[in-house]
Parts: C-alpha cells; sequence; structure tokens
C-alpha cells in the first residue's frame, strides 16, 4: 500500500528530520499557494512511505489548516495514496490539532506513558469530541514495563512538565507520571 505521511505540525515539525528529508518546501508552502504538493513529497527510505513535511513554518497555522487548500490537498492525497496520516501537534493549547481532526476520517490519540496525566489525556479527548474528531482508539508511546505497576498509583513522586515544553519554554505546570516507579 502506499502511505503519504503529512507532517501537519506547523509549530514544531520533526518528521523530515527523522527520516532525513528537505524541510524547505512542503504543506505550509502548498497551502500558502507557492507550491503543488508534487513539488513537496519526497519518498522515504521505507518502500512505498512518502512524506510531505511541514515546510518552513507560517505565522498563522491553523488558518492554514482550516482553509478550503488543505481539503483540496487531503482529497488530491487520497486519490493518490491508499493511506493518508496526518501528524499532528498537541491538542491542548492550539487550535490545530481539532482542526486536523474534524477534517479527518479517523483520529488516533497518542499518549506518552509517564508523563501525561489522565486528566490532561481526558481534557484533550474532550476537546477532540468538542471538535467532531472521529476518536478510532489510542497508542500508548515509551511505555516501559519495569516502572509499571498494579493500580493508577502515582509512584515515587517524578515529574514532567507538560504544555509549553513542547516548545521548549516550559509551562512550570508539574505532572505526576502514570503507574508506579
Amino acid at each position: 500500500k502506499r502511505v503519504l505521511l503529512i507532517d501537519s505540525d506547523l509549530r514544531n515539525p520533526s518528521l523530515h528530520r527523522t527520516l532525513g528529508l528537505d524541510n524547505s518546501k512542503g504543506l505550509s508552502t502548498c497551502l500558502s499557494g507557492g507550491a503543488k504538493p508534487a513539488e513537496c513529497i519526497h519518498p522515504a527510505q521505507v518502500a512505498n512511505l512518502f512524506l510531505l513535511p511541514s515546510g518552513p513554518l507560517p505565522p498563522s497555522p491553523a488558518e492554514l489548516l482550516s482553509g478550503p487548500r488543505m481539503m483540496s490537498l487531503l482529497a488530491q492525497a487520497s486519490e493518490r495514496y491508499d493511506h493518508v496520516i496526518l501528524d499532528a501537534p498537541p491538542v491542548l493549547g492550539l487550535a490545530d490539532a481539532p482542526i486536523l481532526g474534524s477534517i479527518s476520517k479517523g483520529t488516533l490519540f497518542v499518549v506518552e506513558a509517564g508523563k501525561t496525566r489522565v486528566s490532561i489525556a481526558q481534557t484533550a479527548i474532550k476537546r477532540l469530541f468538542g471538535a467532531r474528531a472521529r476518536l478510532l482508539g489510542a497508542v500508548l508511546t515509551k511505555f516501559d514495563p519495569k516502572n509499571a505497576g498494579y493500580g493508577y498509583g502515582y509512584g515515587s513522586g517524578a515529574y514532567a512538565y507538560l504544555g509549553y515544553d513542547y516548545y521548549g519554554a516550559g509551562s512550570g505546570a508539574p505532572a505526576r507520571r502514570l503507574g508506579r516507579g
């Protein structure tokens, strides 16, 4: 199956680095009318995997993502690829993920083990439902069974910082780890 992965995180993109591909043109370039998608899509080093990187950081990502060019791009992509996957930014604090969830056929909610508080995850899911995202399921990343325990204990007081940490600023709001350890 041919898969197109679109880095829809127009604030803190990373897929181009992960896959070692150019990011000088990408989604932002296409949505602003500066290039056609075919000019920006790169084959990855995995068979049948293609990347549309984010492109240069735009001044108003939510405006670009909610515009008619995004819908057109997704319609064209779904005709050429068997699967189109949008990698989105965090749900809370930004309009971007709910916008993307509302225009997608399905949404997978990704949670980092040991870092995301249950209440934060619940709030994010409510926000996605409020945007009429079709939630298909969840993915738990960075799970370490050595640190997992029975029940929902809060462990030994290890803290993570949520919020603006994603963009390197730090929100200063401590969040206890999920699980024991």
